[in-house]
């Protein structure tokens, strides 16, 4: 496909719901990057910071009283703080450079000002998401893996609306609710594209 534009999309998800691999695989697509967990990665290179640190709190709200801190020119923040400003100038810095697709982490509210965002929400039925996640992570117990997919939701839900004073999984703010169970992953990246063609963003 052909990029008739400067354009980003990014893509908020239930757990369990595809979200990533539909981001990968539009990315694959359409020939530009896709940044999720890599931006730990980048973090922990540029900073030289314990990537596990980083992981345990990506998308996660810290306490500011018990967390241990992490030195990086910020001395009035907690943890999650401290790499929310980090992943927010990542984000705005690879949106400046050209088109992307930005996986959760804030970033349609990070974004709010660059022009040309397609802000798209990716759920399904829990059913789905509780085999996905029994797949996923090889667990035999449904009520095991229903137990991750609450706690996933809780903290992202809650770290959303703490950075953005919005909630999570509602269409404020979306330009896209899909529901990845009505046509797989595969037609739901279709679906996407054809909503990028209809804008004007990209040419079959």
């Amino acid at each position: 496909m052909k990029l008739s534009k400067n354009f980003h999309v990014t893509i908020g998800r239930e757990y369990g719901s595809g979200g990533k691999a539909i981001a990968e695989a539009l990315g694959e697509d359409l020939g530009i990057k896709v940044f999720d967990k890599n931006i730990i990665q980048m973090i922990s290179e540029q900073h030289n910071i314990d990537p596990d640190v980083l992981e345990a709190t990506d998308e996660h709200i810290s306490n500011p009283f018990f967390d241990p801190y992490i030195s990086y020119g910020i001395d009035t923040a907690s943890r999650s703080s401290r790499l929310f400003a980090l992943q927010s100038r990542i984000i705005r810095d690879a949106a400046n450079e050209g088109p992307a697709i930005f996986v959760g982490r804030c970033a349609d509210d990070i974004l709010w000002e660059f022009p040309d965002v397609v802000n798209i929400f990716i759920y399904a039925p829990k059913a789905d998401r509780v085999k996905r996640i029994m797949k996923k992570e090889n667990i035999t117990e449904d009520l095991a893996a229903e137990k991750i997919i609450r706690r996933m939701d809780k903290a992202r839900r809650t770290y959303y609306q703490f950075y953005t004073d919005k909630k999570w999984g509602t269409p404020e703010g979306m330009d896209l609710m899909i529901n990845s169970s009505a046509l797989g992953i595969e037609g739901t990246v279709g679906l996407i594209e054809d909503f990028l063609i209809l804008k004007g963003y990209i040419e079959k």
